[in-house]
């Protein structure tokens, strides 16, 4: 892809010199490093830092800027400019100055958000200056190795894949950009990180009334080492919400993640401090972003335990609570196509119109884009991400927590919590119980057992008949896609998929229960357990 001595030539990274040129000697491990380059997706980029075009490093960075400004000044919108974030990450702070210098080098007037900031408050920013592009260097919640780079267009949302397919077209590694090709730091136009959170702040989070304050209700938070926690403590305070009981440990941004291996909400044993936080204070509430704080999760204390909600629960309480607080015949919500289906009902009793689209927010938001006369309410998917705003065009675990602690508000006033208005929900509109399992598995195995499934698909589905199969490489572009359905009696429903990032299956199953039973927690807890079954049963396909 490159030869070493270019890599040499181009690489500004001192300790990364040393390493290759201590490797000159090893051909077969210099071969190892340069046989293939990094892609360019619509997720941008993410991989593990380290040397070479396979990794996240600040050469990589510079060639994926410089194709996003080529991209730019091939569509004529250099002159919108571009919005610059970054996390907390190890050198996302000198990835992100990068781009910045590269851009400005090319004519593309950047502005650089000179800390740390939460994705959503840079995807606010850009909208708010109407720029070509925002580009958020995070590596959101994978392991404190990886690196990334996500890049949003000029409507607002992550790029598809016509954009990420032409900006891939000016991935050259064979012409590395050199230090001198970059502008200087001081030509850089910077955005001061707390005014870019309070303008976020200010248009996202509509003020707290006096009668509305969440008053009594105690909670615990954790960024989980992130960048969030900050600019949700300024939600709070716009909203006239009571500020949460820190997990102090977790609360200071670190990209090395001290603790969490995994900075996953959704991971096991992630929530262990907030958890042991909450219970020495004898709070029954636990909300958590992930590290760019774009997702959230939520955890109650039910019975001496805890019961963390899942995407699918949450999901469902701020859909019903966005319809409980906007009015008129214009609403419009969406989820993606491996979601529950309870928030199709509960939109369908409600006549508001619910658009089911591709997994990803980049199509979830789709619909905010496509549909100007409508009032954008909320979208979601089951991997703890959620839009209550079209201030945002994409997952937001800020206004998304913000909603939260005012739907427990306004239950409590009723003398409610959040579990019981499940159960409510479930009388109304049926129990709908989901649940997902994955394997590592040769991603040509999982597509082999696909294109079979295509071809003759099962009968049943752990002994109940199959009713339909829908193809989602049948619909037409670009909702075609390499997605399996299944019904089968029961109210069974799976969807298979494999894992655009890693080499996984996907599989998300759900049961419905129309006519709510009588005891909804414990026709609940069996639904998980048939569930837990099919899982292993679908799982075996690909073995």
């Amino acid at each position: 892809v490159v030869s070493l001595e270019h890599w040499l030539e181009a690489d500004p990274h001192l300790p990364a010199k040393s390493t290759l040129e201590a490797l000159s000697s090893d051909p077969v491990g210099i071969a190892k490093l340069f046989a293939s380059q990094i892609s360019f997706g619509t997720a941008g980029l993410r991989a593990e830092r380290g040397i070479g075009p396979t990794r996240m490093n600040r050469v990589t960075v510079r060639v994926a800027a410089r194709a996003i400004g080529f991209y730019l000044l091939r569509e004529g919108l250099e002159g919108r400019g571009v919005v610059i974030g970054y996390d907390a990450r190890p050198d996302s702070n000198l990835y992100a100055t990068d781009t910045a210098r590269l851009l400005t080098a090319l004519g593309i007037p950047c502005w650089l958000i000179d800390e740390p900031c939460p994705t959503p408050v840079v995807v606010w920013n850009q909208r708010h200056r109407a720029a070509a592009a925002a580009i958020v260097v995070t590596a959101s919640h994978n392991p404190a190795s990886d690196g990334g780079y996500k890049v949003y267009g000029s409507d607002g949302t992550q790029i598809r894949p016509v954009a990420a397919k032409a900006i891939e077209s000016f991935m050259d590694f064979s012409s590395l950009p050199l230090e001198a090709e970059l502008s200087s730091e001081s030509e850089i136009s910077y955005l001061n990180a707390s005014q870019a959170v309070a303008g976020y702040v200010e248009s996202v989070i509509t003020p707290g009334e006096d009668d509305c304050k969440a008053d009594g209700i105690n909670w615990v938070y954790t960024p989980l080492c992130g960048v969030g926690g900050d600019a949700l403590e300024s939600a709070c305070v716009r909203a006239g919400l009571q500020p949460p009981i820190r997990v102090e440990q977790q609360f200071d941004p670190d990209g090395s993640f001290p603790g969490l291996p995994f900075p996953n909400p959704e991971e096991p044993g992630t929530l262990h401090l907030a958890k042991l936080k909450a219970e020495d204070e004898g709070v029954g509430l636990i909300l958590a972003n992930d590290p760019d704080a774009d997702r959230l999760a939520v955890v109650i204390r039910s019975d001496e335990e805890w019961r963390q909600l899942t995407g699918d629960e949450l999901g469902l309480l701020l859909c019903d609570y966005q319809i409980r607080v906007t009015s008129g015949d214009t609403r419009l919500s969406a989820s993606s196509v491996v979601s529950s289906e309870a928030v199709i009902a509960l939109c369908k009793a409600h006549d508001i119109e619910h658009v089911r689209t591709l997994t990803g927010f980049k199509w979830i938001m789709e619909p905010a884009i496509t549909h100007p006369t409508k009032q954008w309410i909320f979208g979601y998917e089951e991997a703890l991400g959620y839009s209550v705003t079209s201030e945002v065009l994409d997952k937001d675990g800020i206004s998304s927590a913000i909603a939260f602690l005012r739907l427990v508000s306004d239950l409590k006033a009723l003398g409610k919590d959040p579990l019981e208005r499940l159960d409510e929900l479930a009388q109304q509109i049926g129990l709908f119980v989901t649940d997902q399992v994955s394997g590592q598995f040769d991603p040509e195995l999982v597509d082999a057992t696909l294109d079979s499934l295509r071809n003759k698909p099962p009968l049943h589905l752990n002994g109940h008949e199959v009713t339909e199969v829908i193809d989602w490489l049948d619909a037409p572009a670009p909702s075609s896609t390499n997605l399996l359905q299944f019904r089968a009696e029961g109210g069974l429903r799976v969807a298979i998929r494999p894992s655009g990032t890693e080499p996984k299956v996907k599989i998300y199953m759900e049961q419905v229960t129309l006519e709510a039973p009588t005891n909804i927690r414990e026709a609940r807890s069996a639904s998980k357990q048939d569930l837990a079954s099919l899982g292993t049963f679908v799982l075996s396909w690909f073995t």
